[in-house]
């Protein structure tokens, strides 16, 4: 498959798992607490992990990419296209996981009788998750020069901290 078919497919996925969970999110809202909403929400909270988890795999791919061309790795190729296409499609990725765990961490925060451990630690990481996105797009919004690097770096220390508190309620919540 090529860079251009398989980039196709990943920019149709995302606006689909957009649309779908926005579709949820609205549905959600009329019909309330239900087995098959909350299932459907269970799935949504796995999907918006898995799209944090990708955008996240953009910075680690990156670091094993200039590790492996130092060494002159055979595969160093292969590691480069995944890195070009995460790169490419990082903040379409980022869109999906929000809307998948907006609709998630609405949903059980209105709807549902949850330990309070759960709804407050989905919560905390909901709010990290949104300062996450807003920073993100000031970043690609007004960041140039120097300022881009240091707004970078502020970017990846978020995504750190929303990545400990998504572990916290991965494992407590």
């Amino acid at each position: 498959m090529s860079k251009n078919a398989l980039s196709k497919w990943i920019k149709f996925g995302g606006y689909i798992v957009i649309a779908i969970f926005t579709g949820l999110f609205i549905l959600g809202f009329m019909t309330g607490e239900t087995d098959l909403m909350s299932e459907l929400f269970e799935k949504g909270g796995t999907i918006a992990e898995i799209g944090a988890i990708t955008a996240f795999a953009l910075w680690m791919v990156r670091l094993l990419f200039l590790q492996l061309k130092k060494r002159n790795f055979v595969f160093v190729n292969w590691v480069q296209l995944a890195f070009k296409l995460l790169r490419e499609h990082h903040t379409l990725i980022g869109w999906a996981a929000f809307s998948a765990a907006l609709a998630h961490g609405s949903y059980f925060f209105l709807q549902t009788n949850e330990e309070w451990e759960s709804i407050y630690s989905g919560l905390a990481t909901l709010i990290g998750f949104a300062f996450l996105v807003i920073f993100g797009l000031t970043l690609d919004k007004w960041a140039k020069g120097k300022k881009y690097l240091t707004y970078k770096k502020i970017h990846q220390a978020i995504a750190i901290v929303f990545g400990l508190a998504l572990g916290v309620h991965l494992l407590f919540g």
